[in-house]
């Protein structure tokens, strides 16, 4: 009798051991998933989204820009416009030069000159602005004065909200310098040919350049630029120009 109750008692904390085993081994995925969900959550949220102050838009900024700007001039005088080069007295034969008989087409450097500009952005991607370009010397070759300029135009970017960007500009504007006062290209002309009398018209101006921009915040960058500016009225002149500059904003 005794041996038949130990055995029944064997039986029985083998029985209650196996079910506590098999019970452990089923909860036991459950922990586990529950583990790997919250390190997905704890990944999620080290993952910061993109903060604002990363994008390099620049709507409802205002700015101001300056570059220097140099190039190449190429002038093709009409009859009454002023000499694109100092003028020659005679030709090859010795016989005095009319107005019209002095060169016709010049090329020469054209002078340095400052570019500031003031804009306005609406939208990231497109930029309105007026300028002025302030010469730094005079053009000799044409008996210039420094040119003064002014105008407005509008800057549209690519990829408007990296930090680095690709722009086109177009622009119009009137450039109103006038005469150095040289005799040469002036009075003394003017004696030699009667019918010569130069003007040195206001400018009618058309612009279109394009560069690269980068943005050290929204706040300051740097841009280069290559384009050229066009007049019509004074002489049919080009100039080719490549300038450089840096970009503020508010």
């Amino acid at each position: 009798m005794l041996a038949r109750m130990r055995l029944a008692s064997l039986v029985t904390t083998s029985l209650l051991a196996t079910l506590l085993s098999s019970t452990a081994q089923a909860a036991a995925p459950a922990p586990a998933a529950g583990a790997s969900a919250s390190t997905t959550a704890d990944e999620d949220e080290d993952e910061e989204p993109p903060r604002a102050e990363d994008a390099f838009g620049h709507q409802l900024q205002v700015g101001v820009r300056g570059s220097i700007v140099g190039g190449y001039r190429m002038v093709m005088r009409y009859d009454d416009s002023p000499f694109c080069a100092p003028p020659e007295a005679t030709n090859a034969q010795g016989q005095p030069l009319k107005a019209k008989e002095q060169k016709k087409l010049c090329g020469h450097g054209a002078p340095l000159a400052l570019d500031l500009a003031l804009s306005f952005a609406p939208f990231d991607s497109l930029e309105p602005y007026l300028w002025t370009r302030l010469g730094l010397a005079a053009e000799d070759a044409t008996d210039t004065e420094r040119q003064l300029a002014f105008g407005a135009g509008v800057r549209i970017y690519t990829m408007s909200d990296s930090a680095f960007k690709i722009f086109v500009q177009p622009a119009v504007g009137m450039s109103v310098e006038g005469s150095k006062g040289t005799p040469a290209y002036g009075s003394e002309a003017t004696a030699q040919d009667p019918t010569y009398h130069p003007e040195w018209k206001k400018e009618l101006l058309f612009q279109l350049s394009a560069g690269p921009q980068y943005d050290f915040a929204k706040y300051v960058g740097v841009y280069a630029h290559a384009g050229m500016t066009l007049g019509i009225l004074r002489a049919l002149a080009g100039s080719f120009e490549l300038g450089a500059g840096l970009q503020l904003r508010l």
